[in-house]
């Protein structure tokens, strides 16, 4: 039998540290966009349960939560509205309406989005253990490697939606980080959770692998929310519409509105199974297209209001 080389058993050894250490590395498999044809649903976390038994200096729950929000929002998926500190938020509205305040720069009442899904969250496990070994075979070649050590943090979130209080979906997350040096509790003293230097540890490298598996999941679960062309309001007989460059509408294309969408529900259960669009309204052209919006004049019917429905008219719909 052939003895491997020094070289080798260098080579190797390079290698092990690499994946014992657990250190810097970097999340490849990245979060898809969302489709541009569809709205990002409105979403808000509220503060996770701690059911890892693992009470210690951190507050899990409140941080999670936030390292959770973080995640969703650095996505680009989702637009997260504040639910944890929401009476600071109104406090501070009602504040701006007192006459003491002037009236530039007042925050309107009534202009606060409606969350659609509430996110809560719940940590299993978030523990770092020692002696266990590992799969790959060559390791155990390594014996002044030693056996090594692994932090687990493990999160199951829990989708619900707002209108109707069902369970859209409960995904599980389990982040693992195997390394050769023991993070004794004495380590973890004086570290922030969140910090720069936490997520320089093992546990707070699985603890981001866990919030940024659970995010990956909660956005291939989300239900679709597909934007749709409407009429967003009238001015001085110019259509304004919920959509421009951004959403490929051009001058000189022909729209036909249709009143406001009917949902469509199973008589057993009520469920909403569609929507079909209203009763047609009327058409219009469009003479002017922005970035985010685009301006239209009627050709025919009426009258048209806010919130109709438009689909791109077939060539022969008469027109000037």
């Amino acid at each position: 039998m052939k003895i491997p080389s020094a070289q080798y058993w260098f080579g190797m050894s390079v290698i092990a540290v690499g994946l014992l250490s657990g250190c810097n590395m970097t999340l490849v498999d990245s979060i898809p966009a969302l489709p541009e044809d569809q709205h990002a649903p409105v979403v808000a976390v509220i503060s996770f349960e701690n059911r890892a038994g693992s009470q210690g200096q951190w507050k899990l729950g409140d941080g999670m939560a936030d390292l959770l929000v973080s995640e969703l929002v650095q996505s680009r998926n989702f637009v997260v509205v504040e639910r944890e500190h929401f009476e600071r938020l109104t406090s501070e509205i009602h504040r701006q309406q007192s006459s003491f305040f002037r009236h530039e720069g007042k925050a309107p009442v009534g202009n606060m989005k409606n969350a659609q899904y509430l996110i809560r969250g719940v940590v299993n496990d978030f523990s770092q253990t020692g002696g266990g070994g590992f799969s790959i075979s060559f390791l155990r070649y390594l014996a002044l490697l030693g056996r090594g050590y692994t932090a687990r943090v493990s999160l199951t979130l829990t989708l619900v939606d707002v209108e109707t209080g069902q369970i859209i979906s409960a995904v599980q997350s389990t982040g693992l980080v195997r390394t050769r040096e023991a993070y004794a509790k004495a380590k973890y003293d004086g570290v922030s959770f969140g910090g720069d230097i936490f997520f320089q540890t093992p546990l707070g490298q699985a603890t981001s692998r866990a919030i940024y598996g659970g995010v990956k999941q909660i956005s291939r679960e989300m239900p679709a929310n597909p934007w749709r062309p409407m009429v967003s309001c009238l001015r001085n007989n110019v259509i304004l519409i919920n959509g421009g460059k951004d959403r490929g509408f051009r001058v000189g294309s022909k729209y036909v509105a249709r009143g406001p969408a009917e949902p469509v529900t199973d008589p057993a259960t009520g469920d909403v199974l569609t929507y079909v669009p209203g009763h047609k309204i009327g058409t219009i052209q469009i003479v002017q297209v922005d970035d985010k919006v685009a301006f239209a004049k009627p050709l025919e019917g009426g009258p048209f209001d806010r919130g109709q429905w438009l689909k791109k008219a077939s060539p022969d719909v008469r027109g000037p």
